[in-house]
């Protein structure tokens, strides 16, 4: 897919069009790290910047390590019963 989706393959497009584009690509690649928070997962991702977020399709190393990131500020930021520890 990076090579598909290239710095010159996403030049000519709004900047809505780009991170549609984005978002399609890494949807798959982040499910497969993180099936269930993958849509939010993605969206935090997509705040990134464009020339990062292609190193992250062409390296799943770093997509891991930041798929991992989020994940971890995502618990973070949730309130106790949407992580089910604070419910009665």
């Amino acid at each position: 897919m990076s090579a598909e989706l290239s710095a010159e393959a996403l030049a000519g497009l709004s900047p809505t069009q780009k991170k549609v584009r984005l978002g399609e690509a890494l949807f798959p690649l982040v499910q497969g790290h993180q099936p269930i928070l993958a849509g939010q997962i993605t969206g935090k991702l997509l705040e990134i910047d464009e020339s990062e977020l292609l190193g992250l399709l062409e390296n799943d190393l770093l997509l891991k390590s930041k798929v991992d990131e989020v994940t971890k500020k995502l618990a973070q930021a949730a309130p106790p019963d949407a992580t089910g520890q604070g419910a009665t």
